[in-house]
């Protein structure tokens, strides 16, 4: 990415330093062509002005011979000399005060009326007594088709009107100078007459005199500005984009200088493509580099994904091992203990002592600890969560802690003076703290501290991006410290895996942190361990800060709640559990009514049929799972409490959102106990309708 960033940035500079000399080069050329304008109107108007010298001496003349209406023996000789004095003339005449040609070096001319004509008109009336220019008119004398007339007005000695000298001036003379001009082999001079004439054209491929340049964007342009200026676009349709710099003469002429933009950009063009070349040469060279960059990440991560998988078969096949381990062993205690006492039984009564039932009591339950944990692990166990001050729960645990890590370890509570609340299941904050000082104890063999403290800490946003799975904000906190042995680096990412252990054969089944780890996530919190080895180590257990009043626990009394002939309409798709619950509740009290599925159950709720309370499984076979068994049977009965029961958390979630909260659960698996007070807080709670 650095690289491109880079070469995005090269590239960039090049562009814009391209775009810089463009528009100098350009600049450049606009300033050349304006000062070839204002050097070639300059020659334009010293051009008239010689011709106007000329025309000056003869006014002069006039009035020493008397006039226009003097004899032709006076004017002749010194027309004809001015004539072959003034360079691009063609004809010079005399036009007396009645507008009639009285002498002319073209005698075929004398006697017409230059009455009407504008060199005529302006000048008989007053209104300039300068040179005047007329427009061109086309002419048979020579090979030049027009001519531009220039006048000056006569005066007699007392200076009035006498009459006009006429010059034809040929603007043509003009093209020989401009050819010496250069503009390039795509650029040109124009001269326009400002009427709409187009005088000369250099280069020309033909002489355009007297062309129309009306309809010329350059002509329009010209006369729309009416002075000096500049002009970008084609002088002409379908001529290419030119540079144009215009400016008018004082004899109604307007000179224009035309650089072609593209001849002016022609090294620049070459410049832009050598760069642009070498730019796309660079991109592709860093294209097919990134490619290969990628295509190596994209090996590494296959390679990476498919070590991922592996670890991760190897996680399953060792959990799947160690649970298969645990569970084989709790059978074949349970196997055994039931093969003993149906060969004892077929003797006789039972003895008194024998404790076969005790040791298939024992093992269910760990085979329910065990299952409990490996939910645990999978954030899938049944949890109770209420508002807790841990700080409370430490200090209520601290007893029963003390017992476990012995006399050889130093247990220390503190909990900050702020009260420290979680919303969470105050049964696995005691499992947790026992599991992590079981571990702290097992570092400890000489013994050592284990200090457990309680309190707040914020995370913010920093600390969050350097974690997985961590919402900033305010968390409740356990640390648990030890002055252990401490892990070594290599065994911390795998600390949270199912059965992994480092301590010896016999020592630990490897779940307990796995447990801890479980229940600290489906919590919402975040786990964090600190080690170091032969300094000790330091779990940090955050539960997100919780508000509202800790809740109280209450002694549970030691008898089972019995029944006193309810109706109970038990709902269970596996028979095995179906007949254990049947059996349970008739010796509690209860009345039965079963059913294996939700139709069945639905067949049963006959009018006349007395069920008092609904025990369902919340997941049955078909399309009819508990709850909505549940919300068919309360829009007969909206008054019929309900209890559900299931191993499995995520159902209590979806449960608790559907009811608002309010649900009564029976946690899989229960005994005669559980289910007893399971049932009766069921009968008496308030009723909740169907919504």
């Amino acid at each position: 990415m650095a690289v491109a960033v880079i070469l995005g940035a090269l590239v960039s500079l090049r562009g814009a330093d391209l775009l810089v000399r463009r528009r100098q080069i350009l600049e450049a050329g606009d300033r050349r062509a304006e000062n070839l304008a204002q050097i070639l109107a300059g020659y334009v108007q010293q051009t008239f002005a010689a011709s106007d010298a000329a025309i000056r001496q003869l006014t002069v003349h006039s009035r020493r011979v008397g006039g226009a209406g003097a004899p032709d023996a006076e004017w002749l000789p010194i027309l004809q000399a001015a004539r072959v004095g003034i360079p691009g003339v063609g004809s010079i005449s005399v036009v007396d005060s009645g507008g009639i040609i009285r002498h002319s070096t073209q005698p075929a001319i004398i006697g017409q009326s230059r009455r009407n004509q504008f060199v005529f008109t302006r000048l008989a009336s007053g209104m300039t007594d300068g040179l005047v220019a007329d427009i061109p008119f086309r002419t048979v004398v020579g090979n030049q088709p027009y001519v531009i007339p220039l006048g000056r007005k006569l005066t007699t000695a007392s200076g009035a009107f006498d009459g006009v000298i006429v010059v034809s001036f040929f603007p043509d003379s003009l093209r020989e100078f401009l050819r010496t001009v250069d503009v390039g082999r795509s650029g040109s001079i124009s001269v326009f007459h400002e009427s709409g004439f187009v005088l000369i054209r250099q280069p020309s491929d033909r002489n355009p005199l007297g062309d129309q340049a009306a309809g010329m964007p350059l002509f329009a342009a010209a006369k729309r500005v009416g002075g000096a200026g500049l002009f970008r676009g084609p002088i002409e349709a379908g001529a290419p984009v030119s540079r144009t710099a215009f400016r008018p003469s004082n004899q109604r002429l307007i000179v224009a200088v035309s650089l072609s933009e593209p001849e002016l950009l022609s090294g620049w063009n070459r410049d832009a493509a050598t760069s642009l070349t070498f730019a796309t040469m660079l991109i592709l060279a860093v294209v097919a580099f990134l490619l290969l960059l990628y295509r190596q990440l994209d090996v590494r991560h296959a390679a990476e994904q498919a070590l991922l998988r592996s670890q991760r078969l190897e996680s399953l096949g060792q959990l799947t091992g160690g649970v298969a381990h645990d569970f084989n062993n709790l059978l074949t205690v349970i196997l055994g203990n039931v093969s003993l006492m149906k060969a004892m039984l077929s003797q006789g009564p039972l003895p008194a002592d024998d404790e076969s039932l005790t040791e298939i009591e024992r093992a269910a339950r760990r085979a329910s600890d065990l299952t409990r944990q490996l939910l645990a692990f999978a954030r899938r166990q049944p949890l109770l969560p209420r508002v807790v001050d841990l700080g409370a729960a430490v200090q209520s645990a601290g007893p029963m802690l003390r017992r476990v890590v012995g006399e050889a370890a130093t247990l220390k509570l503190v909990a900050a003076e702020e009260p420290a609340l979680a919303n969470v299941d105050p049964v696995q904050i005691e499992t947790t703290l026992l599991n992590l000082c079981l571990n702290a104890r097992d570092a400890m063999p000489r013994g050592g501290t284990i200090a457990i403290e309680t309190g707040m800490a914020v995370l913010d946003e920093q600390y969050a991006r350097t974690a997985e799975d961590v919402t900033p904000g305010a968390y409740s906190l356990i640390t648990v410290s030890d002055t252990g042995s401490g892990i070594p680096s290599e065994h911390l990412p795998r600390l949270f895996e199912p059965f992994f252990t480092t301590k010896g054969p016999g020592k630990g089944t490897g779940l307990g942190l796995s447990m801890v780890y479980g229940f600290v996530k489906q919590s919402g919190g975040h786990i964090r361990v600190y080690s170091e080895v032969g300094r000790g180590t330091s779990v940090k257990l955050y539960f997100p800060a919780a508000t509202g009043t800790p809740a109280v626990s209450t002694p549970q009394p030691d008898n089972d709640e019995r029944g006193h002939g309810e109706v109970v309409l038990l709902v269970e798709d596996d028979p095995l559990v179906r007949a254990m619950a049947v059996r349970l509740l008739r010796r509690l009290g209860y009345s039965v009514v079963e059913a294996k599925d939700g139709p069945s159950a639905l067949a049963l709720m006959t009018p006349d049929t007395r069920i008092d309370l609904l025990l369902t499984d919340v997941m049955l076979p078909g399309t009819m799972t508990g709850p909505r068994l549940a919300e068919e049977i309360k829009q007969q009965r909206p008054d019929l409490p309900v209890l559900f029961a299931s191993g499995y958390s995520q159902e209590i979630i979806d449960l608790g959102a559907q009811a608002g909260g309010s649900v009564q659960f029976l946690a899989k698996p229960y005994d005669r106990r559980k289910l007893a007070k399971a049932v009766h807080d069921a009968l008496r709670a308030p009723a909740v309708r169907a919504r």
